[in-house]
């Protein structure tokens, strides 16, 4: 099929990009944090272009049109990324943006770190794992805590870069909760889009005032927001995961094998 052609071009370029600058390491800017803004960039819109090749290969279908009814499972989620962002520590004057010239390449890479991880981890890696295991409620829910679990301990790679053990074990559980948050309203939306907007506004609030600014984020009030959100949110995240049920899950997978949709389209020809 042309759509399969195209697939497989689109990961043979997708991976040489991504093993052209791992190997020759263009240089994009003199400045460090330039430097390193351009690097993530470029390294996710080629990986995003490997996973997106990926899915269309395997024709999952990851752009259906929400239900009404999904509605209270994504709005919670939007709180909870909302909530990320360093809201009351910008307006106490605790914390501050310093690189506002760097602002609009943070933003893309903020986007763009949500494309290609929702891609690789909800897009390709959970509907490939869930395709084999979701016959039962129970094994649906397995199979979102594992991939999210895999999800949050890929981060542990950060140790290779220098990062320190605390930072990087919160990021890892900050990382299994996302992907849990994700995987569910993947499931009650089958709308990857949305989950590339709540991964994106997530990482954009938690990196901001790292990668721009300087300060102190973290006082008592957003201390007490973000738990008592946090629980109720994975509280009902929960409750509704555990009621997802196999005939929720057919809608990202093709009705047929390919091989006999192919057969089926010479036969129409």
């Amino acid at each position: 099929m042309m759509r399969d052609k195209i697939s497989r071009l689109m990961l043979l370029l997708g991976v040489a990009a991504v093993g052209y600058v791992w190997y020759f390491e263009p240089t994009y800017a003199q400045e460090e944090l330039t430097q390193r803004l351009c690097e993530s960039l470029v390294y996710r819109l080629f990986g995003s272009v490997v996973f997106l090749s990926l899915c269309l290969y395997f024709h999952y279908r990851l752009l259906h049109l929400p239900p009404k009814s999904a509605w209270s499972v994504w709005l919670p989620c939007i709180a909870v990324v909302v909530n990320n962002l360093p809201i009351l520590a910008l307006a106490n004057g605790t914390a501050w943006v310093e690189r506002w010239d760097l602002f609009p390449l943070f933003v893309a890479d903020a986007l763009l770190i949500g494309v290609f991880e929702e891609l690789a981890f909800r897009g390709t890696l959970f509907l490939a794992i869930l395709e084999k295991r979701r016959d039962s409620k129970k094994k649906i829910f397995w199979t979102t805590v594992v991939s999210s679990a895999l999800f949050g301990l890929l981060h542990l790679t950060n140790l290779l870069d220098g990062a320190g053990v605390g930072a990087t074990l919160m990021q890892v559980g900050y990382s299994f909760l996302i992907g849990g948050m994700c995987s569910i309203v993947l499931l009650k939306t089958g709308n990857l889009l949305i989950c590339i907007l709540l991964h994106a506004v997530f990482d954009f609030g938690g990196m901001l005032i790292p990668t721009l600014g300087a300060g102190k984020i973290w006082n008592v009030p957003t201390i007490v927001i973000t738990a008592v959100l946090g629980v109720a949110v994975a509280a009902w995240e929960i409750y509704v995961l555990l009621h997802v049920t196999p005939e929720e899950t057919e809608k990202f997978y093709p009705t047929a094998p390919v091989e006999q949709r192919d057969v089926e389209g010479e036969r129409r020809q």
